[in-house]
Parts: structure tokens; C-alpha cells; sequence
């Protein structure tokens, strides 16, 4: 098996070779894991957007332009929000797996939100790491919106890392997307339906 350092110097120069914007945010387990938080994860999995998403109010032309970017080794496949009904947040997801099964999957969740792509924006770089990291307000953020017990585990273990203003900011963000009582509730080990607002899209 490849260790992640591989996969990411892998996925690094898959996005050297993409011939147009692109922005691009670590997200998911192994965010959590750089952030302080001993876990184990599956897959890397990455915020995206480009302006050719954008453009084309489809992430298809990115989809295909990405395609000739990929190792021969690659296979990927794009799989649209409204084809995964148990995802809450309706997102495209693209699919990267190695043929040979060396390397760890790669997801790219395309950015649907204006809150997510500020998370990208606003991602850290950290030492040793070629990607920008999300933090810690907007990893919970992504996490509240998710339905998993792990989520639901690594929000509480954000929030306990989290400065007195980094608080403050994911209870702000909690508001915006309307996860604000589940956060509330995860922090008091209770456990009640999330609250529902329309978000903005990009």
C-alpha cells in the first residue's frame, strides 16, 4: 500500500498537469488528522471548484478535462449530487481509485456552497503538506452537515482543539447553515434533528 505522502505528491501533480484554475482545499478524515485529531481514514477527499464549473453551471467539462490529467493507473468516475440521495449536502463527488489498489481513494467533492468556497479560500498550508488544509471552524462545519457517527466524534474533538475565537466562528458558521442546535446538542451529548435554512449557492 502507498503511504499518503505518495498519494498526495500524487494527486499534487495531477493538478500541476490540469491546464486551468482550480481550487482545491484538504477536507474530510485526514484533515481531522492534521489537525490534531488521532483517527484512521480510507480515502483523501478534497474541496474543489474552478471557473470552469462555473461557466458551465456543470462540474462535467471539469470532470473531462481532469480525465487526461490522471496516470494511466487512475480510473475516475463522476457521480452527480441528485444520483446520491443519502448525501444531505447533494454535492458532485469525483471518484479516483488506482486500478492496482495501491493507493488510498481520492474523492474531489465539488464546492455547491458560497460557505465552501470560502473554505477553500480560507485553508491553511501546513509544513510537509502540498495542499491546503481547511481549519478547524470550517471542517466542523462540513462535518455538522454530514450524518455519520464519526462526523458527529470529530466535531466534538475539533471543537475541544478550537481557540475561544475559532468557537466563535464555527458557531457563527453552524448558524448559517442551519446546523446550529446540532451543535449545540453534540457539545451537550444530546441529539435532536438538524435545523433546515436554504443555503446560497455559488
Amino acid at each position: 500500500m502507498k503511504s499518503i505522502e505518495d498519494t498526495l505528491k500524487t494527486i499534487h501533480d495531477i493538478i500541476k498537469a490540469y491546464p486551468a484554475d482550480m481550487d482545491i482545499a484538504l477536507i474530510g478524515g485526514y484533515a481531522v488528522i492534521l489537525q490534531g485529531i488521532e483517527r484512521t481514514t480510507l480515502d483523501i477527499d478534497f474541496c474543489v471548484y474552478s471557473g470552469i464549473i462555473h461557466s458551465s453551471a456543470d462540474s462535467s467539462e471539469f470532470y473531462k478535462i481532469l480525465l487526461k490529467c490522471l496516470p494511466e493507473r487512475f480510473e475516475a468516475k463522476l457521480i452527480k449530487g441528485s444520483a446520491m440521495p443519502d448525501d444531505p449536502l447533494q454535492h458532485d463527488v469525483i471518484f479516483i481509485e488506482d486500478k492496482k489498489g495501491e493507493f488510498l481513494r481520492i474523492d474531489f467533492l465539488i464546492a455547491r456552497y458560497k460557505w465552501e468556497l470560502e473554505a477553500i479560500q480560507c485553508a491553511e498550508k501546513m509544513e510537509d503538506i502540498p495542499f491546503p488544509v481547511i481549519t478547524k471552524p470550517y471542517l466542523a462545519a462540513m462535518k455538522l452537515k454530514a450524518s455519520g457517527f464519526k462526523d458527529a466524534s470529530d466535531v466534538v474533538n475539533l471543537v475541544r482543539l478550537m481557540t475561544d475565537e475559532e468557537k466563535l466562528k464555527t458557531f457563527d458558521l453552524a448558524k448559517r447553515i442551519g446546523r446550529d442546535r446540532k451543535l449545540r446538542n453534540l457539545l451537550s451529548r444530546q441529539d435532536e434533528p438538524p435545523d433546515e435554512i436554504k443555503e446560497e449557492l455559488i
